[in-house]
């Protein structure tokens, strides 16, 4: 037995079967273009997650950096405090009220150091004790810039 299909059937797809379903009907212009639409949300979606990774990419980088000059103003700061102890041992007494120390060479370089110091005197018994009270700054960058670190130190000793 042969079944004939009219022309007007096959190309609206009257009379198709599709992968053993019943007959049905296929309505054109209904599903076409969803494929575009999803593909094109997938790719707004894909590209926002990639720009967002991209920024806190360079977040991480930024706040290691700081950390990292933090750390060298520490040090920074520390050698000022050491400077200060090496000369009241040897001298007996502060350095000077305040000095600005030049450490022009290695990582510290670029770091501004200012190291004060006061001296108070005071008797234990019949013995004349000195204490020293050093504090240590160092600064790199300007206030307000993106690089600026600050840190602080003191120290005291007795001598």
């Amino acid at each position: 037995m042969t079944v004939t299909v009219p022309s007007s059937a096959r190309q609206t797809g009257i009379g198709e079967r599709s992968r053993g379903l019943p007959l049905r009907a296929r309505r054109p212009g209904r599903t076409t273009g969803f494929a575009l639409v999803a593909a094109l949300v997938l790719l707004v979606v894909l590209s926002s997650a990639g720009a967002a990774m991209v920024r806190m990419t360079g977040t991480q980088q930024a706040g290691s950096s700081i950390a990292i000059l933090g750390t060298r103003a520490h040090w920074a700061a520390r050698s000022g405090i050491d400077w200060a102890l090496h000369e009241a041992s040897e001298n007996g007494a502060c350095p000077a009220p305040t000095t600005t120390l030049d450490l022009g060479e290695g990582v510290l370089a670029g770091f501004e150091v200012t190291v004060s110091c006061s001296l108070t005197e005071h008797y234990e018994g019949s013995n004349l004790r000195k204490s020293l009270v050093i504090r240590s700054e160092a600064r790199f960058g300007a206030p307000g810039d993106r690089d600026h670190v600050y840190r602080e130190i003191q120290a005291a000793i007795v001598l």
